[in-house]
């Protein structure tokens, strides 16, 4: 809890405001479940602890990302979560479409996909050839996925996204 609230002291400190709108437990991993539905002690107490935030008006929203779907799937079934940020894209899609996705659908936990272009490797490599906006409009089709997050890599890939 210690480095968590210094993470959240400095994001307010760096802001200048008095809360922020979202906090985002990164890259949780699978060791950190009990089991495949069952979220460890040490994450589950982190989750309770960041909530806290948000019932202190500090924080608005208490998100997590991770890049494994079986994770996801524990995150969207056992953890108050207002958003999961889950890797997603046209060649990584059976296990976000049968393992993860089902259980935000079902928990009304909206998804924020990331690396939907595969770090821009579709573009060089898929045939037929895909553009930038190919792979956000495949990922954003998804009704789990309510955002794609795209970090263009210049100015024309930015307008290729647009």
């Amino acid at each position: 809890p210690a480095a968590l609230d210094q993470r959240l002291d400095d994001a307010l400190a760096f802001c200048g405001g008095e809360y922020i709108d979202g906090f985002v437990l990164e890259y949780v991993c699978p060791d950190e479940l009990d089991s495949d539905t069952q979220l460890g002690k040490e994450l589950q107490n982190a989750i309770d602890h960041v909530r806290s935030y948000v019932r202190e008006n500090r924080v608005r929203y208490v998100m997590a990302s991770t890049h494994s779907h079986r994770v996801g799937r524990a995150l969207a079934g056992a953890a108050p979560l207002d958003a999961i940020m889950l890797r997603y894209n046209m060649s990584h899609r059976k296990a976000a479409e049968t393992i993860s996705f089902p259980e935000t659908l079902e928990n009304d936990i909206p998804v924020l996909a990331f690396t939907t272009t595969r770090w821009n490797e579709l573009q060089r490599t898929a045939s037929p050839t895909v553009t930038t906006a190919d792979c956000i409009t495949f990922a954003l089709q998804h009704p789990a996925v309510e955002v794609v997050l795209h970090s263009a890599r210049d100015e024309d890939e930015l307008d290729d996204a647009l």
